[in-house]
Protein backbone atom coordinates (compact mmCIF):
# COMPACT_ATOMS: atom_id res chain seq x y z
CA UNK A 1 0.00 0.00 0.00
CA UNK A 2 3.16 2.06 0.40
CA UNK A 3 3.44 1.89 -3.49
CA UNK A 4 -0.15 3.30 -3.99
CA UNK A 5 0.58 5.88 -1.59
CA UNK A 6 3.83 7.07 -3.38
CA UNK A 7 2.45 6.51 -6.77
CA UNK A 8 -0.77 9.02 -6.28
CA UNK A 9 1.44 11.67 -4.97
CA UNK A 10 3.19 11.51 -8.22
CA UNK A 11 0.36 11.36 -10.22
CA UNK A 12 -1.10 14.28 -8.71
CA UNK A 13 2.28 16.32 -8.63
CA UNK A 14 2.62 14.85 -12.79
CA UNK A 15 -0.90 16.58 -13.38
CA UNK A 16 0.19 19.72 -11.32
CA UNK A 17 3.33 20.06 -13.59
CA UNK A 18 1.94 19.20 -17.14
CA UNK A 19 -1.01 21.61 -16.39
CA UNK A 20 1.50 24.36 -15.06
CA UNK A 21 3.68 23.93 -18.15
CA UNK A 22 0.64 23.95 -20.72
CA UNK A 23 0.07 27.52 -18.78
CA UNK A 24 3.23 28.70 -20.09
CA UNK A 25 3.90 26.86 -23.63
CA UNK A 26 0.18 27.85 -24.75
CA UNK A 27 -1.67 31.00 -25.19
CA UNK A 28 -4.45 32.08 -22.46
CA UNK A 29 -7.04 31.39 -24.48
CA UNK A 30 -5.46 28.28 -26.05
CA UNK A 31 -4.75 27.01 -22.35
CA UNK A 32 -8.45 27.30 -21.09
CA UNK A 33 -9.23 25.32 -24.57
CA UNK A 34 -6.60 22.74 -23.21
CA UNK A 35 -7.77 23.04 -19.77
CA UNK A 36 -11.13 21.76 -21.06
CA UNK A 37 -10.11 19.34 -23.27
CA UNK A 38 -8.13 17.62 -20.16
CA UNK A 39 -11.52 17.66 -18.10
CA UNK A 40 -13.51 16.54 -21.40
CA UNK A 41 -11.06 13.50 -21.08
CA UNK A 42 -10.58 12.70 -17.64
CA UNK A 43 -14.29 13.10 -17.18
CA UNK A 44 -14.95 10.05 -19.78
CA UNK A 45 -12.26 7.90 -18.34
CA UNK A 46 -14.06 8.60 -14.82
CA UNK A 47 -17.04 7.17 -16.40
CA UNK A 48 -14.81 4.34 -17.81
CA UNK A 49 -13.48 4.03 -14.05
CA UNK A 50 -17.08 2.02 -13.21
CA UNK A 51 -15.53 -1.10 -15.12
CA UNK A 52 -12.79 -0.55 -13.01
CA UNK A 53 -14.97 -0.44 -9.31
CA UNK A 54 -17.07 -3.04 -10.04
CA UNK A 55 -14.32 -5.54 -11.20
CA UNK A 56 -12.36 -5.14 -7.55
CA UNK A 57 -15.59 -5.64 -6.14
CA UNK A 58 -16.59 -8.92 -7.89
CA UNK A 59 -12.88 -10.05 -7.99
CA UNK A 60 -12.57 -8.93 -4.43
CA UNK A 61 -15.30 -10.70 -3.16
CA UNK A 62 -15.02 -13.65 -4.91
CA UNK A 63 -11.65 -13.83 -3.31
CA UNK A 64 -13.29 -13.51 0.17
CA UNK A 65 -16.46 -15.49 -0.89
CA UNK A 66 -15.44 -18.05 -2.44
CA UNK A 67 -18.72 -17.69 -4.90
CA UNK A 68 -17.79 -17.81 -8.56
CA UNK A 69 -19.92 -16.27 -11.41
CA UNK A 70 -20.43 -15.95 -15.08
CA UNK A 71 -18.84 -12.19 -15.57
CA UNK A 72 -16.07 -11.43 -17.65
CA UNK A 73 -14.37 -8.29 -17.02
CA UNK A 74 -12.09 -8.47 -19.97
CA UNK A 75 -14.57 -9.25 -22.57
CA UNK A 76 -16.80 -6.40 -21.74
CA UNK A 77 -14.11 -4.27 -21.29
CA UNK A 78 -13.91 -4.77 -24.74
CA UNK A 79 -17.58 -4.68 -25.75
CA UNK A 80 -17.61 -1.13 -23.92
CA UNK A 81 -14.17 0.69 -25.21
CA UNK A 82 -15.56 0.09 -29.21
CA UNK A 83 -18.82 1.87 -27.95
CA UNK A 84 -16.93 4.87 -26.43
CA UNK A 85 -14.18 5.02 -29.29
CA UNK A 86 -17.56 5.50 -31.81
CA UNK A 87 -19.64 7.92 -29.59
CA UNK A 88 -16.45 9.69 -28.34
CA UNK A 89 -15.57 10.46 -32.17
CA UNK A 90 -19.30 11.61 -33.20
CA UNK A 91 -19.81 13.26 -30.31
CA UNK A 92 -16.21 15.28 -30.16
CA UNK A 93 -17.04 16.50 -33.57
CA UNK A 94 -20.16 17.92 -32.71
CA UNK A 95 -18.90 19.34 -29.27
CA UNK A 96 -15.47 20.23 -29.60
CA UNK A 97 -15.71 23.22 -31.94
CA UNK A 98 -17.63 24.60 -28.63
CA UNK A 99 -14.66 24.41 -26.37
CA UNK A 100 -11.73 24.46 -29.05
CA UNK A 101 -12.75 27.38 -30.33
CA UNK A 102 -10.21 27.69 -33.06
CA UNK A 103 -7.09 26.39 -31.28
CA UNK A 104 -6.48 23.01 -32.72
CA UNK A 105 -8.30 20.97 -35.70
CA UNK A 106 -11.26 19.53 -34.05
CA UNK A 107 -11.25 16.16 -36.31
CA UNK A 108 -7.56 15.64 -34.73
CA UNK A 109 -8.62 16.42 -31.62
CA UNK A 110 -11.88 14.21 -31.91
CA UNK A 111 -9.49 11.25 -32.82
CA UNK A 112 -7.41 11.56 -30.05
CA UNK A 113 -9.80 11.63 -27.34
CA UNK A 114 -11.80 8.46 -29.24
CA UNK A 115 -8.45 6.39 -29.21
CA UNK A 116 -7.28 7.78 -25.36
CA UNK A 117 -11.00 6.50 -24.47
CA UNK A 118 -10.37 2.97 -25.72
CA UNK A 119 -7.66 2.13 -24.85
CA UNK A 120 -8.08 3.52 -20.79
CA UNK A 121 -11.43 0.64 -21.12
CA UNK A 122 -8.84 -1.70 -21.02
CA UNK A 123 -6.86 0.12 -18.30
CA UNK A 124 -10.00 0.20 -16.38
CA UNK A 125 -9.98 -3.32 -16.24
CA UNK A 126 -6.74 -4.07 -15.28
CA UNK A 127 -6.80 -1.48 -12.22
CA UNK A 128 -9.96 -3.27 -11.63
CA UNK A 129 -8.56 -6.69 -11.66
CA UNK A 130 -4.96 -6.11 -9.83
CA UNK A 131 -6.70 -4.40 -7.03
CA UNK A 132 -9.44 -7.20 -6.36
CA UNK A 133 -6.10 -9.22 -6.27
CA UNK A 134 -4.62 -7.28 -3.73
CA UNK A 135 -1.41 -6.45 -6.01
CA UNK A 136 -0.90 -2.95 -4.75
CA UNK A 137 2.42 -2.89 -6.26
CA UNK A 138 1.79 -3.55 -9.82
CA UNK A 139 -1.50 -1.11 -9.61
CA UNK A 140 0.73 1.35 -8.03
CA UNK A 141 3.20 0.97 -10.98
CA UNK A 142 0.19 1.37 -13.47
CA UNK A 143 -0.69 4.96 -11.86
CA UNK A 144 3.03 5.89 -11.72
CA UNK A 145 3.52 5.04 -15.55
CA UNK A 146 0.11 6.32 -16.68
CA UNK A 147 1.05 9.93 -15.29
CA UNK A 148 5.05 9.24 -15.72
CA UNK A 149 4.52 9.30 -19.64
CA UNK A 150 2.34 12.19 -19.55
CA UNK A 151 4.99 14.36 -17.53
CA UNK A 152 8.25 13.73 -19.58
CA UNK A 153 6.46 14.52 -23.12
CA UNK A 154 4.68 17.63 -21.58
CA UNK A 155 8.46 18.61 -20.72
CA UNK A 156 9.48 18.03 -23.69
CA UNK A 157 6.51 19.42 -25.79
CA UNK A 158 7.84 22.93 -23.28
CA UNK A 159 11.26 22.63 -24.17
CA UNK A 160 10.32 22.48 -27.73
CA UNK A 161 7.97 25.03 -27.70
CA UNK A 162 5.65 22.18 -29.26
CA UNK A 163 1.73 23.93 -29.71
CA UNK A 164 -1.77 22.35 -29.04
CA UNK A 165 -1.80 19.18 -30.99
CA UNK A 166 1.06 18.14 -28.70
CA UNK A 167 -0.69 18.58 -25.74
CA UNK A 168 -3.52 17.01 -26.65
CA UNK A 169 -2.18 13.94 -27.61
CA UNK A 170 0.07 14.11 -23.99
CA UNK A 171 -3.41 14.18 -23.15
CA UNK A 172 -4.94 10.40 -23.84
CA UNK A 173 -1.25 8.94 -24.62
CA UNK A 174 -1.12 7.58 -20.89
CA UNK A 175 -4.19 5.60 -21.13
CA UNK A 176 -1.41 3.04 -23.33
CA UNK A 177 0.16 1.83 -19.83
CA UNK A 178 -2.09 -1.16 -19.54
CA UNK A 179 0.04 -2.41 -22.05
CA UNK A 180 2.91 -2.24 -20.47
CA UNK A 181 1.47 -3.55 -16.74
CA UNK A 182 -0.61 -6.75 -18.19
CA UNK A 183 2.39 -8.89 -18.79
CA UNK A 184 2.28 -11.88 -16.18
CA UNK A 185 -0.92 -10.65 -14.77
CA UNK A 186 -3.67 -13.62 -14.51
CA UNK A 187 -6.33 -13.23 -18.00
CA UNK A 188 -9.17 -15.48 -16.23
CA UNK A 189 -9.84 -13.73 -13.42
CA UNK A 190 -13.54 -14.43 -11.45
CA UNK A 191 -15.70 -12.75 -9.91
CA UNK A 192 -18.23 -13.53 -7.95
CA UNK A 193 -21.66 -12.94 -9.95
CA UNK A 194 -23.11 -14.08 -13.39
CA UNK A 195 -22.72 -12.45 -16.95
CA UNK A 196 -25.85 -10.46 -16.97
CA UNK A 197 -25.55 -9.20 -12.82
CA UNK A 198 -21.62 -8.13 -14.02
CA UNK A 199 -23.11 -6.28 -16.76
CA UNK A 200 -25.88 -4.53 -15.08
CA UNK A 201 -23.49 -3.45 -12.09
CA UNK A 202 -20.70 -2.31 -14.37
CA UNK A 203 -23.40 0.13 -16.27
CA UNK A 204 -25.05 1.50 -12.96
CA UNK A 205 -21.40 1.70 -11.47
CA UNK A 206 -20.56 3.65 -15.21
CA UNK A 207 -23.41 5.76 -14.53
CA UNK A 208 -22.72 6.94 -10.95
CA UNK A 209 -18.72 7.12 -12.10
CA UNK A 210 -19.75 9.18 -14.72
CA UNK A 211 -22.09 11.65 -13.04
CA UNK A 212 -18.64 12.06 -10.27
CA UNK A 213 -16.42 12.63 -13.10
CA UNK A 214 -18.76 15.71 -14.37
CA UNK A 215 -18.65 17.20 -11.37
CA UNK A 216 -15.23 16.50 -10.45
CA UNK A 217 -13.06 16.43 -13.69
CA UNK A 218 -14.98 17.54 -15.82
CA UNK A 219 -16.98 21.00 -14.76
CA UNK A 220 -14.48 22.76 -16.31
CA UNK A 221 -15.72 21.60 -19.42
CA UNK A 222 -19.55 23.05 -18.38
CA UNK A 223 -17.67 26.19 -17.71
CA UNK A 224 -15.74 26.70 -20.78
CA UNK A 225 -18.75 26.00 -22.91
CA UNK A 226 -21.17 27.89 -21.47
CA UNK A 227 -19.34 31.56 -20.41
CA UNK A 228 -17.41 33.74 -22.92
CA UNK A 229 -13.52 34.41 -21.74
CA UNK A 230 -14.69 38.10 -20.20
CA UNK A 231 -17.46 36.72 -18.21
CA UNK A 232 -16.17 36.73 -14.22
CA UNK A 233 -16.08 40.13 -12.55
CA UNK A 234 -12.49 39.36 -10.32
CA UNK A 235 -10.74 36.46 -12.26
CA UNK A 236 -11.02 35.66 -16.27
CA UNK A 237 -12.52 32.20 -17.58
CA UNK A 238 -9.24 31.04 -17.87
CA UNK A 239 -8.46 31.94 -14.61
CA UNK A 240 -11.20 30.14 -12.67
CA UNK A 241 -10.98 27.14 -14.73
CA UNK A 242 -7.24 27.03 -13.43
CA UNK A 243 -8.28 27.47 -10.35
CA UNK A 244 -10.85 25.14 -9.79
CA UNK A 245 -8.04 22.71 -11.62
CA UNK A 246 -5.42 23.51 -9.09
CA UNK A 247 -7.28 23.34 -5.86
CA UNK A 248 -8.71 20.06 -6.50
CA UNK A 249 -5.80 18.16 -7.84
CA UNK A 250 -3.91 17.72 -4.56
CA UNK A 251 -7.55 16.20 -2.58
CA UNK A 252 -9.43 14.35 -5.44
CA UNK A 253 -6.07 13.28 -7.69
CA UNK A 254 -5.04 11.04 -5.05
CA UNK A 255 -8.41 10.11 -3.05
CA UNK A 256 -9.40 8.66 -6.66
CA UNK A 257 -6.19 6.74 -6.87
CA UNK A 258 -7.62 5.24 -3.55
CA UNK A 259 -10.69 4.13 -4.26
CA UNK A 260 -10.25 0.57 -5.03
CA UNK A 261 -8.67 0.35 -1.49
CA UNK A 262 -11.68 1.88 -0.11
CA UNK A 263 -14.16 -0.39 -1.51
CA UNK A 264 -12.06 -3.05 -0.50
CA UNK A 265 -11.88 -1.48 3.08
CA UNK A 266 -15.57 -1.18 3.16
CA UNK A 267 -16.43 -4.50 2.04
CA UNK A 268 -14.22 -5.98 5.02
CA UNK A 269 -16.07 -3.77 7.29
CA UNK A 270 -19.49 -4.76 6.43
CA UNK A 271 -20.55 -4.94 9.78
CA UNK A 272 -19.47 -1.65 11.30
CA UNK A 273 -19.94 0.44 8.57
CA UNK A 274 -20.67 3.84 9.53
CA UNK A 275 -17.37 3.48 11.91
CA UNK A 276 -15.25 2.73 8.88
CA UNK A 277 -16.81 5.45 7.14
CA UNK A 278 -16.23 8.27 9.51
CA UNK A 279 -12.53 8.17 10.15
CA UNK A 280 -12.11 8.56 6.22
CA UNK A 281 -14.63 11.30 5.79
CA UNK A 282 -12.95 13.29 9.06
CA UNK A 283 -9.77 12.98 7.51
CA UNK A 284 -10.77 14.13 4.11
CA UNK A 285 -12.77 17.48 5.39
CA UNK A 286 -10.09 18.22 8.08
CA UNK A 287 -7.47 17.96 5.04
CA UNK A 288 -9.85 20.25 3.21
CA UNK A 289 -9.84 23.26 6.02
CA UNK A 290 -5.84 23.11 6.53
CA UNK A 291 -5.21 23.28 2.48
CA UNK A 292 -8.26 26.37 2.48
CA UNK A 293 -5.97 27.69 5.12
CA UNK A 294 -3.09 27.44 2.84
CA UNK A 295 -4.48 28.38 -0.23
CA UNK A 296 -5.70 31.93 1.48
CA UNK A 297 -2.03 32.53 2.78
CA UNK A 298 -0.13 31.21 -0.87
CA UNK A 299 -2.46 30.73 -2.95
CA UNK A 300 -1.99 34.40 -4.16
CA UNK A 301 1.52 34.27 -4.26
CA UNK A 302 1.85 31.16 -5.97
CA UNK A 303 -0.32 32.05 -8.71
CA UNK A 304 1.61 35.75 -8.97
CA UNK A 305 4.84 34.27 -8.88
CA UNK A 306 4.27 30.96 -11.24
CA UNK A 307 1.55 31.65 -14.11
CA UNK A 308 0.04 34.71 -15.81
CA UNK A 309 -1.51 37.80 -14.87
CA UNK A 310 -4.60 36.70 -16.79
CA UNK A 311 -4.71 33.26 -14.16
CA UNK A 312 -4.66 35.34 -10.77
CA UNK A 313 -7.76 34.50 -8.33
CA UNK A 314 -7.75 36.24 -5.31
CA UNK A 315 -6.71 34.31 -2.11
CA UNK A 316 -10.54 34.08 -0.33
CA UNK A 317 -11.82 32.22 -3.74
CA UNK A 318 -8.62 29.66 -3.66
CA UNK A 319 -9.83 28.62 -0.30
CA UNK A 320 -13.35 28.04 -0.87
CA UNK A 321 -12.74 26.77 -3.93
CA UNK A 322 -9.96 24.04 -1.83
CA UNK A 323 -12.71 23.21 0.58
CA UNK A 324 -15.29 22.48 -1.89
CA UNK A 325 -12.72 19.81 -3.42
CA UNK A 326 -12.68 18.30 -0.18
CA UNK A 327 -16.60 18.15 -0.66
CA UNK A 328 -16.35 16.61 -3.49
CA UNK A 329 -14.09 14.22 -1.59
CA UNK A 330 -16.07 13.17 1.09
CA UNK A 331 -19.36 12.48 -1.20
CA UNK A 332 -16.37 9.91 -3.24
CA UNK A 333 -16.07 8.11 0.29
CA UNK A 334 -19.40 7.92 0.95
CA UNK A 335 -20.21 6.59 -2.19
CA UNK A 336 -17.30 4.06 -2.01
CA UNK A 337 -19.25 2.76 1.06
CA UNK A 338 -22.13 2.74 -1.05
CA UNK A 339 -20.75 0.41 -3.04
CA UNK A 340 -19.33 -1.72 -1.41
CA UNK A 341 -22.66 -2.39 0.46
CA UNK A 342 -23.88 -3.15 -2.96
CA UNK A 343 -26.23 0.03 -2.80
CA UNK A 344 -25.83 0.54 -6.74
CA UNK A 345 -29.12 2.19 -6.96
CA UNK A 346 -28.19 5.11 -3.99
CA UNK A 347 -24.76 4.94 -5.07
CA UNK A 348 -25.78 6.04 -8.68
CA UNK A 349 -28.58 8.45 -7.22
CA UNK A 350 -26.40 10.19 -4.51
CA UNK A 351 -23.79 11.08 -7.31
CA UNK A 352 -26.73 12.24 -9.96
CA UNK A 353 -28.53 14.16 -7.27
CA UNK A 354 -25.20 16.16 -6.93
CA UNK A 355 -24.41 16.94 -10.63
CA UNK A 356 -27.87 18.01 -11.25
CA UNK A 357 -27.82 20.63 -7.90
CA UNK A 358 -24.11 21.83 -9.32
CA UNK A 359 -24.89 22.26 -12.54
CA UNK A 360 -28.73 23.79 -12.02
CA UNK A 361 -26.53 26.55 -9.51
CA UNK A 362 -24.08 26.76 -11.93
CA UNK A 363 -26.90 27.22 -14.98
CA UNK A 364 -29.85 28.81 -13.57
CA UNK A 365 -28.93 30.83 -10.27
CA UNK A 366 -28.52 34.53 -10.77
CA UNK A 367 -24.93 34.60 -9.35
CA UNK A 368 -21.54 35.98 -10.87
CA UNK A 369 -19.14 33.42 -12.30
CA UNK A 370 -17.21 33.07 -9.25
CA UNK A 371 -19.89 32.58 -6.58
CA UNK A 372 -22.14 30.86 -8.67
CA UNK A 373 -18.52 28.16 -9.01
CA UNK A 374 -18.17 28.00 -5.43
CA UNK A 375 -22.02 27.45 -4.16
CA UNK A 376 -22.14 24.68 -6.85
CA UNK A 377 -19.13 23.34 -5.88
CA UNK A 378 -20.18 23.13 -2.19
CA UNK A 379 -24.14 22.46 -3.16
CA UNK A 380 -23.51 19.96 -5.11
CA UNK A 381 -21.45 17.23 -3.00
CA UNK A 382 -23.51 17.80 0.20
CA UNK A 383 -26.87 16.82 -1.68
CA UNK A 384 -25.39 13.62 -2.90
CA UNK A 385 -23.21 12.53 0.15
CA UNK A 386 -26.55 13.07 2.29
CA UNK A 387 -28.09 10.80 -0.32
CA UNK A 388 -25.10 8.23 0.14
CA UNK A 389 -25.79 8.76 4.19
CA UNK A 390 -29.50 8.15 3.58
CA UNK A 391 -29.20 4.79 2.43
CA UNK A 392 -26.75 3.45 4.63
CA UNK A 393 -28.40 4.22 7.29
CA UNK A 394 -31.59 2.53 5.82
CA UNK A 395 -28.90 -0.62 5.03
CA UNK A 396 -27.71 -0.74 8.54
CA UNK A 397 -31.29 -0.38 10.16
CA UNK A 398 -32.64 -3.23 7.90
CA UNK A 399 -29.87 -5.69 8.80
CA UNK A 400 -30.27 -4.53 12.31
CA UNK A 401 -34.37 -5.15 12.39
CA UNK A 402 -33.56 -8.93 10.38
CA UNK A 403 -30.99 -9.80 13.16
Amino acid sequence: MRALSLATVFAALSGFVVIYLASWTLPTEGFAAFQAYWGLFFAATGFLDGIMQETTRGVSSSRETGRVGTGRPWRLGAWIGGAVFVVALVVGLLWLPRLMRGEAPVEVAAAFLAFGLLTYAFQSVLSGVLSGLGLWGRYAGLVALDSGVRLLLALVAWQLGWGMIAFLLITVVGALSWLVVLWGVPRGVLIDVSRHAFTRRVGSAMLATGASAALITGFPVFVQSNFEPGAGELVTVAGIINAVTLTRAPILVPLQRFQSALIVRFVEQRESLYRALVVPVLAVLGVGLVGAGLAWLLGPWILATFFKPDLFVPGALLAVLTFASACTGSLMVTGAAALASELHKAYVAGWVVASVVAFGVLWLAPLSLEVGVCVALIAGPVAGGLVHAAALRGARATVGAES
